[in-house]
């Protein structure tokens, strides 16, 4: 949570740039470094009157550490585009950001890029829009299609059982040691709280038709039938040896070490630039329980863009973000970052159409779009998550109490942080 406890001597971001300048700040990844540039000098070119100053976000341990340092020193940009959904409610709070459907177009603005399935998901606790969603990187699992095809399994593996019956094939030891040497799939045993999005998040966001962690009412959510089962999925995985209880060197699915692997869309890249020769792999939504009768839902794994208190002129501003999530511009979003734009019918717009004829593995990806899930608007998600995380350890990992129990443990810990950010 963010405490005002501004810092003196600090100079702000006002006092550096003229009345007119927008200062914007995005991630520092190289792909997106160009996007911005591209945007940022056709903009200039066409608004000189009100020019945009662009740099990277400055080095730090995480963004949010750097951002919650230039919040305290009142040094933020006018515009970040590398916003967790995680952290919103916090600066909500603190009240630096710019209620975006305060402006006229808004609505019309959103309904036209947005899918409408996504809109409530990015609403913040007292009603208002304070971030735009910009890009997309929904989780899904991986699957080496050789190994599957050689078991004689086909996939999609869509339920737990399907799941656990291929898991008896792709489990085995091929070097004839007596010990097992290839796996179902990995299941990243470290206990930071952001690796439970990878797997028990996706997993219950499926499993419970594309809940998040806390209801409208402030309710756990995951204390139910579907969190246990999910928690009942992982901690089956690791007591019938199909997901190994090891830390890997290097890329276990490469390595063919794993049949399956959990990852998001970025995964592409780096499979087509390391991969062996013919190696072929492919995409499944997460499985769910076998009752499970709905649509197939993941987290979203967003990032979104934010308009700070600081910007001298917010119109002007919030054009900006306008100009930079047009079609043409998520289009070169998609073209130099392969991340997804949040935005509608993606691999039938004419516009996207090209790029997934000659990238079709990233269509999987983009027809997900409407039917990811964000995150809580709460002040306290890292620390459920963290809780969650050290309940997955003891339940699913160590088998130190039952399904029912951990769910039921780290449901009564969240809930005592819910109820503490009603007061």
């Amino acid at each position: 949570m963010i405490t005002l406890l501004w810092l003196t001597g600090c100079s702000s971001s006002a006092d550096r740039r003229s009345p007119t300048e927008i200062i914007f700040w995005s991630s520092n990844n190289t792909h997106e470094i160009a996007h911005a540039t591209e945007v940022v000098n056709e903009w200039n070119t066409l608004h000189p009157d009100t020019p945009v100053s662009f740099q990277p976000i400055p080095e730090g341990r995480s963004s949010e550490e750097v951002m919650l340092a230039a919040i305290v020193s009142k040094s933020t940009p006018d515009i970040y585009t590398n916003l967790w959904p995680g952290v919103t409610q916090q600066y909500v709070e603190a009240d630096i950001l710019v209620r975006l459907d305060d402006f006229a177009d808004f609505d019309s603005t959103l309904n036209s890029r947005i899918p409408s399935s996504l809109h409530e998901r990015f609403r913040s606790r007292d009603g208002g829009f304070y971030q735009w969603p910009w890009k997309a990187n929904p989780i899904v699992i991986y699957y080496n299609a050789n190994m599957l095809a050689q078991k004689g399994i086909t996939p999609p593996l869509k339920t737990y059982s399907d799941f656990f019956e291929a898991a008896e094939k792709l489990t085995y030891d091929r070097d004839g040691d007596g010990y097992d040497d290839v796996w179902m799939m990995d299941v990243d045993i470290n206990t930071e709280w952001w690796h439970r999005f990878f797997d028990f998040y996706a997993l219950f966001v499926a499993a419970s038709g594309g809940e998040t962690f806390l209801r409208a009412d402030g309710e756990v959510a995951f204390d139910s039938p579907e969190g246990v089962a999910v928690f009942d999925f992982l901690r089956t995985g690791f007591e019938k040896g199909v997901f190994p209880n090891a830390f890997f060197q290097g890329d276990a699915f490469l390595a063919e070490q794993v049949a399956l692997h959990i990852s998001g869309p970025w995964h592409i890249a780096h499979l087509e630039k390391f991969k062996p020769e013919g190696f072929e792999y492919g995409f499944m939504p997460m499985p769910v329980p076998d009752t499970y009768m709905g649509e197939d839902y993941t987290y979203g794994d967003p990032k979104c863009i934010a308009i700070f208190k600081t910007a001298p002129n917010p119109q002007a501003t919030w054009d900006f973000v306008k100009f930079m999530t047009s079609r043409e511009y998520d289009q070169r979003l998609l073209l130099l970052t392969n991340q997804m734009p949040v935005r509608q019918q993606l691999t039938l717009d004419p516009l996207f159409k090209p790029f997934f004829t000659e990238h079709p593995r990233y269509s999987f990806f983009a027809d997900m779009i409407p039917s990811i899930v964000s995150v809580d608007a709460s002040i306290y998600l890292v620390e459920m998550f963290d809780i969650v995380s050290q309940q997955f350890d003891a339940t699913c990992v160590q088998y130190m109490q039952s399904s029912a129990e951990g769910i039921s443990r780290a449901a009564e810990q969240c809930r005592l942080l819910s109820q503490r950010e009603e007061l």
